[in-house]
């Protein structure tokens, strides 16, 4: 799994390559951690290259809905295959983004 974080403009992009399992996510969650503090800015999770994601990726996903948003920061999703838009949708979660 790599995650790459890019500051640029006042927006964030996180893009994610790979499989989201739970083997790495605890270290791709303690790299998400300093978007929980970010204020008033546009968060982009770059999905395209994202081949699997498990619950505890989807943990991930909702952490940084719980955190983020109540700072004012709008949060996308771009390039979500279908089984990723599966996912957010069985599990309610495709409320907390916006899917580009």
């Amino acid at each position: 799994m790599k995650t790459t974080i890019e500051t640029s403009e006042g927006k964030v992009l996180v893009t994610l390559e790979g499989k989201l399992d739970s083997i790495v996510s605890e270290e791709v969650g303690e790299q998400f951690e300093p978007l929980y503090d970010v204020e008033n800015t546009e968060i982009t999770l770059d999905c395209t290259k994202l081949e699997y994601i498990a619950s505890s990726g989807l943990r991930l996903f909702f952490l940084i809905a719980r955190n983020a948003l109540p700072n004012g920061n709008k949060l996308y999703i771009k390039g979500a295959n279908p089984m990723l838009m599966n996912v957010f949708q069985s599990t309610g979660f495709d409320g907390f983004f916006e899917f580009i």
